[in-house]
């Protein structure tokens, strides 16, 4: 398993849009992909489960990953992070270490 702390930018946290970003890009990979808010765990193919994380700006997120591609898809799932799944507006969050 294959794991790196992200840290949610975008002013507007993990919404319907930005969850619906991670769900499609998790497609072209064969690997199970995961995102962890403490106890809670959401399958990232599943909107409805990454909405109930419940992550607004600024918070730590743990990304998982297992299979053949795990390298890959987090790297592609890190890069919506970095980027702010491309919402122009200046986060709040502290930029990460």
């Amino acid at each position: 398993m294959l794991t790196k702390e992200l840290v949610v930018l975008n002013r507007s946290g993990i919404h319907a849009r930005v969850s619906t970003m991670i769900a499609q890009r998790c497609r072209g990979f064969a690997s199970e992909v995961r995102l962890r808010h403490g106890n809670a765990v959401a399958d990232c193919r599943s909107v409805l489960d990454l909405l109930s994380l419940g992550a607004s700006n600024g918070t730590t997120l743990l990304l998982e990953a297992v299979g053949e591609d795990a390298a890959e898809v987090i790297e592609a799932i890190s890069a919506l992070f970095a980027i702010r799944f491309n919402e122009d507006e200046e986060s709040t969050a502290p930029p990460p270490k």
